[in-house]
């Protein structure tokens, strides 16, 4: 079973990439937590990677929702 670092709701299968609650990309099994970032890619802050707070769900800059990409 996996934790999802974005909502804290946790998989049913060791298999699942993306969370079932908020639809974040989970780490692979064993592997450390990634970097939330902006899914936007026309926004600055995407290109750039600027990472975010581990709480934080959208970008403040254009609005769309941020999620966990590896390291």
């Amino acid at each position: 079973m996996k934790t999802c670092t974005s909502c804290g709701a946790e998989s049913y299968r060791v298999e699942s990439r993306f969370c079932l609650k908020c639809g974040a990309t989970l780490p692979a099994f064993g592997a450390e937590p990634g970097k939330n970032i902006c899914t936007n890619a026309d926004c600055e802050f995407h290109r750039t990677n600027f990472i975010y707070p581990d709480d934080a769900k959208f970008c403040d800059v254009c609005g769309s929702p941020t999620a966990y990409v590896g390291k």
